[in-house]
């Protein structure tokens, strides 16, 4: 019997720009609180949106704070390994809509396109150039 090939996961811009676009005024947090999203979150949802599926769910849902935030990512070896173990690493340039970068503060930002878009505990969504990503992946 041969397997059926899993069908390729598509790229759907417009339920990113609208997932971008509905979490514009949440406030930065760590917790369950309503309209609150942390980085991690915040990134795992606009890949749920643009690509079907939130690979950093497998972490990013086992805290309610900051500490225990840290705590799961020393655990990972930091974000940019938990984020190795369910994603596939890529050149930051070759990083497309929906995908996940790093940049070198330690941003987590998702690719919007010629942008990257992260979280700001402050100002909410900020907006960077690709050229800001040191690190990238994919689905």
């Amino acid at each position: 019997m041969t397997a059926i090939p899993a069908p390729a996961l598509t790229r759907d811009g417009v339920a990113l720009m609208a997932y971008l676009e509905s979490r514009m005024g949440w406030a930065f947090g760590y917790g369950p609180e309503p309209l609150t999203q942390d980085c991690a979150r915040f990134v795992g949802g606009g890949v749920k949106a643009a690509r079907g599926v939130n690979p950093l769910d497998a972490f990013s849902s086992q805290w309610t704070t900051r500490r225990g935030a840290r705590r799961v990512l020393a655990a990972h070896g930091g974000m940019a390994r938990a984020v190795g173990e369910v994603m596939r690493p890529i050149p930051p340039t070759m990083a497309a809509r929906g995908d996940v970068g790093l940049t070198a503060d330690s941003t987590l930002v998702l690719v919007e396109g010629e942008m990257v878009v992260g979280l700001h505990p402050e100002r909410g969504q900020v907006r960077l150039p690709r050229t800001a990503m040191t690190s990238a992946w994919s689905l």
